[in-house]
């Protein structure tokens, strides 16, 4: 005599065998219960619609709900009041909700992307990367405003500085020179990637290799630790 559950696994109940899925009696009760105590799915939205004497009205993935202090309505405790606000957990954390917010609970854990460059036997950070998706070297340069390329790396690039961009001057080692501000559709480093990243075109062949400025560092978390700099995505 037997009792089939989850799709096919098989209790006999009269001498507790290994059972035909090769799990034991003992294993398969642990996995019944875990569908059975299984956490119910995460709320997506909390509005705090009103609040009375010992009880709180609250809408719950658009549901209403009464909460009276120390119960809890779908995974939403109610704790005590703030004064025009509610004091709520939900998940295991408490947190002050204000009267009539809606506040989103939808959450994903962001990816930190990074990016180590190592020195050269001179102190310089070279990396490779990519704008506009063709692949560049870089020189790392934290003294630099912006990402700066020479006119003749922008032509190589197929960058339109005279067209698309806006005539200035640049202090350069021969002096001043003319220059162009740019908006550079897409600048990459291994997985980072930016859009729309400020670029600054020098008329002439300064300098050597692209500078990779604060226009796209300031968006990154940049440590320096010996030989090693590390970049990594807010």
């Amino acid at each position: 005599m037997f009792l089939r559950l989850l799709n096919g696994y098989k209790i006999i109940t009269s001498d507790k065998r290994i059972t035909d899925s090769g799990l034991t009696v003992k294993t398969l009760i642990s996995l019944l219960m875990f569908f059975v105590t299984a956490p119910a799915q995460a709320i997506e939205s909390l509005h705090v619609v009103g609040l009375f004497p010992g009880k709180v009205v609250v809408t719950i993935d658009n549901q209403h709900y009464v909460i009276r202090q120390g119960d809890e309505k779908e995974g939403v405790r109610y704790i005590q009041p703030q004064g025009d606000d509610v004091v709520l957990e939900v998940g295991g954390v408490r947190a002050v909700y204000k009267m009539g917010a809606s506040v989103s609970l939808t959450f994903q854990v962001p990816v930190v992307k990074r990016k180590v460059i190592y020195a050269d036997n001179r102190g310089m950070f070279h990396t490779i990367g990519s704008i506009n998706s063709q692949t560049i070297r870089f020189l790392v340069d934290t003294g630099a405003t912006t990402i700066a390329m020479s006119a003749d790396q922008a032509r190589k690039l197929n960058i339109q500085y005279r067209l698309d961009g806006k005539e200035t001057t640049a202090r350069t080692a021969s002096g001043v020179a003319k220059a162009y501000l740019v908006k550079l559709k897409t600048v990459q480093l291994g997985e980072i990637t930016q859009s729309n990243v400020d670029g600054l075109v020098i008329v002439g062949s300064y300098p050597k290799q692209v500078l990779l400025g604060m226009s796209f560092l300031n968006q990154l978390k940049v440590e320096k630790t010996g030989d090693s700099m590390v970049l990594e995505s807010r």
